[in-house]
């Protein structure tokens, strides 16, 4: 920006037509915030009202970074966070158990494995074909009749 007055506004958008607030902040503030750095639309298209907006948040950004209690509520973040950690991570082992158990459950009942595929020797075709045979006579003799008579 040129002016220090439009410092940390950028125009964004699909037509560049809204400003947003960009800013890094420091360790202290983004400990209580949770993010290193702010990004957000200010909803408006006019500099002086986007200007006293990002002035509020300014003044906020500020009023984090004097507070006393910031340092407790980094600590108690610090802890929840950790908690929140340790419940994620059970949360996607067991998630990954039943799924093992499910891909188990599908492999035991599974009775055509790729593994215990043959190729037909000419016996079992055979056997196969003598298998048919009888009943496919019994069933053409049958047709035959029911079209004759």
């Amino acid at each position: 920006m040129s002016t220090n007055n439009d410092r940390y506004l950028v125009l964004r958008g699909k037509n560049k037509d809204i400003y947003f607030i960009q800013k890094r902040v420091s360790k202290k503030v983004s400990s209580i915030i949770g993010k290193d750095f702010i990004k957000k639309s200010l909803e408006t298209s006019d500099i002086n009202v986007a200007r006293a907006k990002r002035d509020e948040i300014l003044k906020e950004l500020m009023t984090y970074e004097s507070s006393e209690y910031s340092n407790e509520f980094a600590k108690l973040d610090k802890n929840s966070i950790n908690t929140s950690n340790k419940t994620t991570l059970n949360e996607k082992t067991r998630i990954q158990t039943e799924i093992d158990d499910v891909k188990t459950v599908e492999g035991s009942y599974s009775t055509f494995k790729i593994n215990e595929l043959e190729i037909p020797t000419k016996e079992s075709i055979i056997k196969t074909i003598d298998a048919f045979i009888p009943i496919s006579l019994v069933i053409i003799t049958l047709l035959i009749t029911y079209l004759v008579g």
